[in-house]
């Protein structure tokens, strides 16, 4: 039986795969290296650079089409806003709406299942007791396609989702 492991910190996600299994010094190792490369990438900050740069390139000569620093532009957001945006159909997309709003709007990395369940029962145009209820079978779903669980009960928007989510929040 072989061992899988996709990790993400910051810009930084990797994904290790072994045919026998690893040791759990192994992981921890492999884990505090992931975290040293993240914050090596990380820039000082300059209090007299633009949040934007002007031209609405992201720095690097490429456009991304949405601002930067989303969550600094519009702190107002709330998570109804965000479902709307994200025109929320389903207790499913409510939750990648709420995961949407705690990452971009609220600038976190990674969220653990309370602060999701909050802030889906915090979006009171959207919430049911049906979607409370079900946030682990959608976690569940969601898991193989749209979040990232980095350990038990914390996770984060997969990086392509985060960045197809920010575009359409910024609209």
């Amino acid at each position: 039986m072989g061992t899988k492991i996709h990790l993400r910190a910051g810009e930084v996600e990797l994904s290790l795969e072994t045919e026998s299994p690893l040791a759990v010094s192994d992981i921890k190792d492999f884990i505090s290296q992931v975290q040293e490369l993240a914050q090596s990438l990380v820039p000082e900050p300059d209090d007299t650079a633009p949040l934007v740069p002007p031209n609405g390139s992201n720095g690097t000569g490429s456009s991304t089409g949405a601002p930067l620093l989303l969550e600094h532009a519009n702190p107002q957001l709330h998570v109804n806003s965000v479902a709307d945006r994200l025109s929320v159909k389903s207790g499913p997309e409510l939750v990648i709406a709420a995961a949407a709003y705690l990452q971009i709007i609220e600038g976190k990395q990674s969220f653990t299942r309370k602060e999701l369940l909050s802030a889906v029962k915090s979006a009171t145009s959207y919430y049911n007791q049906n979607i409370g209820s079900n946030l682990g079978s959608s976690l569940k779903s969601l898991s193989t396609s749209k979040l990232n669980q980095l350990n038990n009960g914390t996770y984060a928007l997969k990086s392509h989702e985060l960045s197809v989510l920010r575009s359409q929040i910024a609209e």
